[in-house]
Formats: C-alpha cells, structure tokens, sequence
C-alpha cells in the first residue's frame, strides 16, 4: 500500500515540476522575442542572462540587473536552500573604468522610462520602477540581496519580497 502512495507522490510531484519548467521555458520564449532593454545607467542594450532559471536583463558595461516585477521572488526562492554566491551565474564582473562615474541617482526605468524610487531593503539600495515594479540592481547588489535573505531570520523570503515590490 505505501508503494502506491509513493508512487502517487513522486508523479504529483513530477507533474508538479514540469509544470513550473513549462512555465518558465514560455516566459523565456516571450522575453526572448522582446525588443533588448535599454540600460538605465549606460543607455546601451543590455544582454540576457540566465540567473537560478530566471532570464534577467544585465548592463555589459555597469554589471546591474534589471528584474522584471516577481523574478527576485523566483531568484530568491531558487536560492533559499543553496550557500553558494551568484558569481558562478554572473561570472566576472566588469570593473566600472576610472572615467565612467555609474550615475545612480535618477535613473529611467528601461521599461516604462520613468523616474525610478531609491530604496534601501536590508542594507541594499534597489531602484524601483512605480509603474512596472520591476528592480535595478547596481553590480553584485543581487548577490547580496540574497545572502542578506538567508540571514534575514525575522522574515521569510515571501515576506522580503513583498516589502521590495510592495506586493501586498
């Protein structure tokens, strides 16, 4: 009898996980046919990558990210049971040259092209854009937002996120 259970268990759970891979491969095939993003720090084209399964917009020259509203709830959840950095996704990171000053103060949502919010979650400053939610991140500021989670002991990952995007 217990077979059956398990057997019943592993298929929900199979079912479960190609459910959420199917989800994810068609947001990735949306995202992909998208015109790229523009960088609000440089104005170039920012490339995709792909961090924990989640295809985020990367400045090449600053390193930022740029998270569409829910990906860093997915990121997070993603790295909820690993110890590890997010350097591996990342790989090396390019240094910002002497001359080029990162303005970051005032930047344009690459999506809606409004003034993003300033704010500071756990110690990391994130930029916020009113009108889609999405996240700019500065340069290994995603690293941190995710150590700083598996510090956080007061609140669990739903909640951080919901105090990022204000999701209610």
């Amino acid at each position: 009898m217990s077979d059956t259970w398990d057997e019943r268990r592993r298929a929900q759970e199979e079912s479960y996980f190609e459910n959420l891979n199917k989800a994810a491969l068609s947001r990735l095939a949306l995202k992909r046919t998208q015109p790229a993003r523009l960088s609000p720090v440089t104005g170039k084209p920012m490339e995709q990558i792909t961090v924990m399964g989640v295809v985020v917009d990367r400045c090449v020259d600053s390193g930022g990210v740029w998270l569409d509203r829910g990906e860093l709830d997915e990121i997070l959840s993603a790295a909820k049971g690993r110890k590890e950095s997010l350097r591996d996704f990342f790989g090396t990171l390019p240094s910002l040259q002497p001359q080029s000053s990162a303005v970051t103060e005032g930047l344009k949502s690459p999506v809606s092209g409004d003034p993003m919010s300033r704010e500071t979650i756990l110690g990391v400053a994130v930029d916020r854009c009113r009108a889609s939610q999405g996240i700019w991140l500065d340069a290994r500021e995603l690293d941190r937002l995710v150590r700083a989670s598996h510090q956080s002991l007061a609140s669990s990952i739903a909640d951080f996120f919901s105090m990022v995007v204000g999701k209610q």
